[in-house]
C-alpha cells in the first residue's frame, strides 16, 4: 500500500502544479498571438493588508501578469496574474528566528474594461476569480475560491496603437467564500508592456 504524502512533498508539487498552469497559459497565448490582439505583459508591487482567520497584518507584495483582447472581443481585455503578498516585517532587517511571517498567494483571471478619460489618461475596472493559497498560520495552508474587484488610473507613454509602457496606481480587493474566508486590500503600482 503507496503511503499518503504530506507536508514538505504536497507544497513542492502544488508549487510545481502552479508553475506548469502559467507557463501553459502563457506559451498557449504566445503560439495563438494570430487570434490575440494587443497582448501586453506587467508587473506591480503593492502594499496593502491580507487577514485569513486573524485580524488584518501589514503587509508588501508583487504581482506579475499577462492581459489580451480575444478576438471575439474588444472592449473587455482578459488578464492571468500571479500574486504574492507577505507581512511587511519580513522584508525589514531583524533577527527572524523562531518568527513566521504570514502571507498569501493568487492566481487570477480577471476581465478589465479600460475608459479613456483623455488621452493619455484612462481609467481601468477589472472583476474575475481568483484560487488564493491562505498561509496566514504556519498550520494553514488551504487553497480556496473567491473573487476580485480592481480600480486604477493610469497614464499611456504610448501613441495611439503602438508598441509601448503604460503605468497605473490602483486598488485591488479579494475575498474568498470557504474555509477562512482570507481577503486582502492592496494598493499598487503598475507597469505594463505592450508588444
Amino acid at each position: 500500500m503507496k503511503r499518503k504524502q504530506s507536508g514538505w512533498h504536497c507544497i513542492t508539487k502544488m508549487n510545481t502544479k502552479i508553475y506548469y498552469i502559467i507557463f501553459f497559459l502563457l506559451a498557449f497565448v504566445l503560439t495563438t498571438k494570430a487570434q490575440i490582439n494587443s497582448f501586453n505583459v506587467g508587473g506591480s508591487v503593492h502594499v496593502g493588508s491580507i487577514a485569513g482567520n486573524s485580524p488584518s497584518v501589514t503587509s508588501l507584495g508583487g504581482t506579475v501578469f499577462f492581459d489580451f483582447y480575444p478576438w471575439f472581443e474588444h472592449d473587455v481585455s482578459f488578464r492571468f496574474g500571479y500574486s504574492y503578498s507577505q507581512k511587511a516585517e519580513q522584508f525589514i532587517p531583524e533577527n527572524r528566528a523562531g518568527r513566521y511571517y504570514p502571507f498569501i498567494k493568487v492566481l487570477s483571471l480577471k476581465g478589465f474594461i479600460r475608459q479613456d478619460l483623455s488621452f493619455p489618461i484612462y481609467l481601468e475596472e477589472g472583476a474575475g476569480i481568483i484560487y488564493l493559497n491562505d498561509r496566514t498560520f504556519p498550520d494553514v495552508n488551504n487553497w480556496q475560491v473567491g473573487t476580485s474587484f480592481s480600480a486604477s488610473v493610469g497614464y499611456d507613454f504610448r501613441k495611439i496603437d503602438e508598441k509601448g509602457f503604460c503605468m497605473n496606481l490602483g486598488l485591488d480587493y479579494g475575498v474568498t467564500f470557504t474555509q477562512t474566508t482570507a481577503n486582502y486590500f492592496l494598493v499598487f503600482l503598475q507597469s505594463q508592456y505592450y508588444f
